[in-house]
């Protein structure tokens, strides 16, 4: 009865556990954009068919027709610019992968404990196994480097190829264990389906051999196996998947693809090998890699020195523990899988792709997954409280990657923030012009959890544009670009942060200021990154000369001719002035907010358009909307707020005379706009 109840209870445990572990890590991925690679997949796939993707890869790099064939069919199921549904397809896969390892956890482990005796202090043999595949699928979702992968729709490639390399060795494991050899032929579908993929799926027939070689043959051998019926054709079937593994190198290379190289990749120079080695080694023992990191920083050791040092004295006190428990076979399956699942990248990659791609560890981390969940179950199983021991070793082990995986989430909302409102703003002017200063191409974290990984946000890569990105998301040829604007950029302290676009300086900003319609500034700081509107110069269609100015300047040389205020939703006040210019000027601009008691609660000074377009760039007659953003610093009750609005001399700081259409003074160059907050429409 006791048993039925365990049982019954490791059910939900073993189906909860990934859909639950993956919800709680990753729920926010489902808010951002597409990013970086997608305008690359979503532009091959325009105009192409479903056969299209398997006879040819023209105009992309990869030949990766599995994965397009699934975004086609997810494109007729939700849209192509569904990007909650691509993202939801990431995490499906991820959850799918959970599932399959803890499947796999299950029938391994019943395959090494056969014949094995149970002693006093021991765990029954299920509740050993249930334990060991929980682990397993708690350490795939935790993972920290899928943390690169999830949150990029065209990383599917690397989660979908490890979904059928999973997928062939829990077929041929349940062919071998009950004999129906309707599993063999999906272990032979998936093993030979996996190079279509990714490219490292060539790999999938190997992990078959090393399977029947470690701990299928081995159970045959202890059992007194002859070469029965089941044997001989699970040998079939993995011969099958090695050959067609082994022969889709010859294939690819007859593909059509956008390449330089359109042959078979070549071998890297050893010293590359030695480095991608000493990166996949990181990976592997990934949970004790923050010490390498810290041992760097404490001595003269390199990184990877460090990285060496650390994952070689783990994997020999890893492997005496499995020795020490009988369960070496386990131990070597886990070795010999991650060597050879990061063989390809190890051997035909460079060392710097490598270094800054943790997305490649993916399908390696399937072979880290059975160590360490291993270890933690031969630990617990030996113990006096034994589910106190699992809880215990587990929190050690994974509380620096799962935070690992929040930051790496956290930075991809900030990063892309600026992404969605593009967006927004152009589809609430989808017919105007727009420019955005500074778009980010890259930001990451100063700090590293991990040695060697290089693993920023790339949001916009040097080969697409601003209006590519936004095309995606609206399936629409949109008017975006981009500049990079370095002289009202800010550095953050402690992030990095590179921007796309060709560098302007003053002279070519006001001439490419000139031809928009609306102009946005991305601001950058250890907070949420900014995405603000800053104005635009207007065309003369959109005169105003008939109106009443509110203010004007220095006698006329400039007019104000309007200031509105407005409050967002996010609790800043906006700030519209409409300026002109008659004659040069040098003066800037100040703009200070104040409650009612007359308390400053924020101010923006500065030139206008984001101190991008100052006066002395102006041409006489120029009329400019300048937008300014103000985060109040008060409390978000208070009843009322005042603007004051001015010119400044920046040499001397005297303010400017102001007066109004009556030819009366503004009192100390001020004039006052007024808005209360309660009535606010935004």
């Amino acid at each position: 009865m006791y048993r039925n109840i365990v049982s019954r209870s490791f059910i939900w445990i073993h189906l909860l556990t990934s859909p639950v572990m993956v919800a709680i890590l990753y729920w926010q991925v489902l808010e951002l954009p597409f990013f970086w690679d997608d305008v690359a997949n979503f532009e091959f796939m325009q105009g192409r068919s479903l056969l299209s993707f398997w006879t040819s890869a023209s105009g992309f790099p990869y030949y990766r027709p599995l994965g397009f064939s699934i975004f086609r069919v997810w494109q007729w199921l939700f849209g192509a610019t569904n990007t909650f549904a691509f993202h939801l397809l990431n995490i499906i896969v991820m959850i799918c992968n959970g599932w399959l390892i803890t499947a796999i956890g299950l029938r391994i482990w019943a395959v090494l404990d056969n014949g094995e005796r149970v002693n006093d202090k021991q765990l029954s043999k299920p509740l050993a196994r249930n334990i060991f595949a929980w682990q397993g699928a708690i350490f795939l979702c935790s993972f920290p480097f899928a943390s690169i992968v999830i949150p990029l729709v065209a990383s599917l490639f690397h989660l979908l190829v490890s979904m059928l390399v999973l997928l062939s060795i829990l077929a041929i494991l349940n062919f071998y264990t009950s004999g129906n050899v309707i599993w063999a032929y999906l272990g032979a579908l998936c093993a030979c389906l996996a190079p279509f993929a990714h490219e490292s799926g060539i790999i999938a027939g190997y992990v078959l051999v090393v399977l029947w070689i470690v701990i299928l043959r081995e159970f045959r051998v202890q059992n007194k196996i002859g070469s029965s019926e089941i044997t001989i054709s699970t040998r079939f079937f993995i011969l099958i998947s090695v050959v067609a593994n082994t022969a889709f190198p010859v294939f690819w290379a007859s593909i059509d693809k956008m390449r330089l190289d359109t042959g078979l990749p070549t071998l890297r120079p050893m010293l590359e090998i030695w480095n991608n080695t000493i990166f996949f080694l990181a990976a592997y023992t990934f949970p004790v890699q923050p010490f390498a990191l810290f041992l760097s920083n404490q001595t003269s050791l390199s990184e990877a020195q460090s990285v060496v040092i650390v994952g070689s004295l783990c994997l020999v006190i890893v492997a005496l523990i499995f020795w020490r428990f009988d369960k070496l076979r386990l131990f070597m399956l886990s070795l010999i899988l991650v060597m050879l699942m990061s063989l390809p990248s190890i051997l035909t990659l460079p060392q710097l792709y490598v270094v800054v791609s943790p997305r490649l560890t993916v399908l390696p981390s399937i072979g880290a997954v059975l160590m360490w969940s291993g270890l933690v179950s031969l630990i617990a199983s030996r113990g006096k409280y034994h589910a106190w021991l699992v809880a215990l070793l587990s929190v050690t082990l994974l509380t620096i990657p799962i935070r690992y995986i929040n930051s790496r989430v956290e930075l991809h909302r900030r990063a892309l923030a600026p992404i969605s409102d593009m967006v927004s703003v152009v589809e609430l002017f989808p017919e105007d012009n727009h420019l955005v200063v500074n778009p980010t191409t890259w930001l990451a974290s100063a700090y590293h959890t991990y040695p060697i990984v290089h693993d920023g946000v790339v949001v916009i890569p040097e080969y697409h544009d601003p209006g590519q990105l936004v095309g995606v998301h609206t399936d629409q040829v949109v008017q975006v670009d981009g500049i990079n604007f370095p002289l009202v950029a800010v550095e953050p302290d402690h992030h990095y942060y590179d921007v796309w676009g060709e560098v302007l300086h003053w002279d070519e900003m006001a001439a490419r200021i000139r031809k928009y319609d609306h102009v946005w500034l991305i601001t950058y700081g250890d907070g949420p990154l900014e995405f603000t509107e800053v104005g635009q110069v207007l065309h003369e269609d959109l005169s105003i000369t008939d109106q009443i100015p509110l203010a004007i300047f220095d006698g006329g040389r400039l007019v104000l001719w309007s200031g509105l205020l407005t409050v967002d939703m996010r609790g800043e006040l906006l700030v519209e002035l409409v300026w002109t210019l008659n004659t040069p000027s040098d003066e800037e601009v100040f703009v200070h907010a104040f409650d009612c008691q007359g308390n400053l609660l924020g101010m923006a000074d500065g030139p206008p358009l984001g101190r991008m377009f100052p006066f002395w760039q102006w041409v006489n007659g120029d009329t400019v909307r300048d937008v300014r953003n103000i985060r109040l610093s008060g409390e978000a009750s208070i009843d009322c707020v005042k603007v004051e609005v001015g010119l400044f001399e920046p040499s001397t700081g005297n303010r400017v005379v102001a007066h109004d259409i009556d030819d009366n003074e503004y009192i100390n160059g001020v004039v006052i706009l007024d808005i209360n907050l309660d009535s606010a429409n935004h």
